[in-house]
């Protein structure tokens, strides 16, 4: 299909006229006919405008195979991550590059891009390598991306790489726009289910929060200055929870 036919088809949607179109783009209604019949194209400094008013990515404007596109990016996103968790990033760090050069604006593999370099950041030359490219991509999540998920996880990033640098004036900015934790998904959808659902819910909760108390806790036996017979009672603590999550709990 061709972009003329794909705007036709859009505006016959959003049942709207050419003139209206028109009025919205600062064109002639001309302009519009000519390309939904297909004489002419629109400029390419346009797509973005079009895309943003029918609610659509350029790509689909443009008629990019989206399956294939996705299916391209899942298994980046999978593989990077992947690679990430082993503690192996500069593999990653390549990969996403390349593949954004084909997708630049994709708000995932951004996301994803931005924890690889947040994670190699943790050697303190990489960090100074990267922080203005961390701070960088941040900026344009937040500036383009609908996708709250990625939304959340830029600015989480974000608040830990000013943790990490000492910026506690941008800390305490940036945490003032992150979500209250009874406020978030996780906490309410268990209201929203029932049955079944409402059951694998409060199993995910489990895990998810042993999880987390398990971190809580080699954390403060790490930071604390506590006797030594008390880090081996919170050891065993540590260990007694990290079964439950792996033997009772993993789902």
């Amino acid at each position: 299909m061709s972009i003329g036919s794909t705007v036709k088809r859009l505006r016959l949607e959003k049942n709207i006229t050419q003139e209206q179109l028109a009025e919205y783009l600062s064109i002639t209604s001309r302009a519009i006919s000519q390309w939904e019949c297909d004489r002419t194209a629109p400029d390419i400094s346009m797509l973005p405008q079009l895309a943003d008013f029918f609610e659509i990515t350029v790509d689909e404007l443009l008629g990019v195979d989206e399956q294939e596109k996705n299916r391209i990016i899942n298994d980046v996103v999978s593989e990077t991550s992947a690679m990430i968790d082993r503690n192996i990033t500069e593999e990653p760090i390549k990969i996403l590059r390349e593949t954004l050069k084909r997708y630049p604006n994709n708000d995932r593999l951004l996301c994803v891009l931005m924890y690889a370099l947040y994670a190699a950041s943790e050697d303190p030359d990489f960090c100074k390598e990267h922080d203005s490219e961390i701070i960088s991509i941040a900026d344009r999540i937040f500036s383009y991306s609908k996708n709250d998920d990625c939304r959340g996880e830029a600015r989480r990033l974000l608040f830990r790489h000013y943790c990490d640098t000492g910026r506690k004036a941008e800390t305490h900015a940036i945490s003032e726009e992150m979500p209250n934790i009874e406020t978030c998904y996780e906490r309410n959808i268990y209201w929203m289910l029932d049955g079944e659902e409402r059951l694998s819910h409060l199993l995910e909760r489990i895990s998810d929060d042993l999880r987390a108390l398990t971190w809580d806790i080699w954390a403060y036996s790490v930071h604390s200055d506590l006797p030594s017979e008390e880090k081996d009672e919170l050891e065993k603590l540590f260990q007694k929870i990290e079964y439950m999550v792996k033997e009772k709990f993993s789902v």
